[in-house]
């Protein structure tokens, strides 16, 4: 029978020790574990609460004021904008697309306007830097490098990205430089292209792409993702010539990451919407 303060012989040099004397170690250890998930419980509490999720039309308000610029894909972004514009006419209505179907990573680097592929803007050929200028944006989203192609020849690329920021901060400066990661492409664009492996080179020349961006003052916008497949390819739902193009519901996904983009900045802190006029 066990009854407080029982007394138990502990076998050592004929010594006793009271029962009690254990348990209230017991209720040390006890205590100790109370004050451990209180600490956590203290913790747990002292995390910021999650931002609530900006509707749409704010978060599409971080693109107002700059440009889109870019080669065929930016192309299909433009008609997508320009028919949702039929039934909402603010629907980017502030954000000034331009593109160039062909042009080049390389071509687009240059300070002077390409002869075969230049950017038109107010029908008049331009660089990226002169639509910039010109249109007043205060920030520039940039994808280029599909008809390169950058992925092959990466450190080119890479030196071609630095030279547009480069030159954006001599000739624009203030703009804010934004670059897209390079969209993947189908299973069908490496073998009619005879580019074996080239989603993997695509994989390996983004976090690089990131990396030159944070190093010389531009950002990164992660696109890639949200477009592929189980396979890694680019989803074949999501594309218009079964080779690297996207669809409207390519354009869509496009647009749903820029607004998840825009809330990242924001959770961060990194931008405030301005106030409803």
């Amino acid at each position: 029978m066990d009854w407080p303060g029982k007394r138990e012989y502990n076998g050592a040099g004929g010594r006793e020790t009271p029962a009690f004397r254990r348990n209230g170690e017991t209720v040390k250890e006890c205590k100790a574990l109370i004050r451990v998930i209180a600490v956590l419980l203290a913790l747990l509490c002292a995390v910021p609460a999650a931002a609530e999720r900006l509707d749409d039309a704010t978060l599409l308000s971080f693109y107002e004021d700059s440009a889109l610029i870019g080669d065929s894909r930016v192309e299909a972004f433009r008609r997508y904008v320009a028919a949702v514009r039929q039934a909402d006419e603010t629907y980017f209505a502030k954000t000034t697309i331009v593109c160039s179907g062909s042009i080049s990573l390389f071509a687009a680097s240059r300070p002077f306007p390409s002869d075969d592929y230049p950017f038109y803007y107010r029908a008049r050929p331009m660089t990226l830097y002169g639509v910039a200028e010109r249109s007043g944006a205060k920030k520039v989203f940039i994808l280029l490098g599909l008809n390169d192609p950058v992925a092959k020849k990466p450190e080119k690329a890479l030196s071609w990205i630095r030279k547009i920021i480069t030159t954006m901060n001599e000739m624009v400066p203030g703009t804010e430089i934004y670059f897209f990661s390079e969209t993947p492409v189908t299973k069908k664009f490496v073998k009619n292209k005879n580019r074996r492996g080239y989603q993997k080179l695509l994989d390996e020349y983004n976090p690089q792409l990131k990396k030159t961006c944070e190093e010389n003052g531009a950002h990164y916008i992660e696109l890639a993702e949200v477009l592929k497949g189980k396979d890694n390819y680019l989803r074949e739902a999501y594309c218009s010539d079964e080779l690297c193009h996207l669809n409207d519901d390519g354009i869509r996904v496009w647009i749903r990451r820029m607004m998840d983009y825009a809330q990242e900045q924001y959770d961060l802190g990194l931008w405030e919407p301005k106030s409803p006029e």
